[in-house]
């Protein structure tokens, strides 16, 4: 017996809104700051008098994500080894205070904009970064833990 088209209409319904239910949950779950970041040692400022003569590390981060965050702390991790690394149990823990002199911390971080933090490059820090692994973390106010970078001290090319 052919089944009524009203039956075949309330199957139809249900299926429709069973799909556009989950695609809703996907939509939710991926909107929101979406955060790209680099970190490049070895930098020489030009023009930037405050670190005139000092060698940085600068700290790149772009949302291109739907919806704005708050970049709250700029800071360095460092582990002595892989299994502090994994485990998240740092052995020294540096705060970078004025990464940025034209957009400081707190900082609003739109969709489609750019920010960078800036640190001194120190003997101290290629030694860790050496030695260990030191970590860039880019604390923001969408999520409880940072976005996170290993640093990695580029060595400096031969001058001929």
């Amino acid at each position: 017996m052919a089944a009524p088209v009203t039956e075949i209409v309330a199957w139809w319904g249900a299926i429709v809104a069973t799909g556009v239910l989950i695609w809703d949950v996907i939509k939710w779950r991926l909107a929101g700051p979406k955060l790209r970041r680099t970190v490049k040692t070895g930098m020489q400022p030009f023009n930037i008098l405050v670190y005139e003569g000092k060698t940085v590390i600068i700290a790149h981060v772009t949302n291109y994500g739907d919806r704005p965050t708050t970049i709250t702390h700029l800071a360095f991790l460092f582990y002595r080894n892989w299994w502090r690394r994994l485990v998240r149990k740092a052995n020294e823990n540096y705060i970078i205070m004025t990464p940025n002199t034209i957009h400081p911390v707190p900082y609003e971080l739109k969709p489609g904009t750019t920010w960078d933090g800036i640190a001194v490059q120190e003997k101290k820090t290629d030694k860790m970064a050496r030695e260990g692994h030191l970590i860039c973390a880019l604390y923001h106010s969408h999520k409880e833990r940072p976005l996170r970078r290993r640093i990695t001290i580029q060595d400096k090319p031969r001058q001929e």
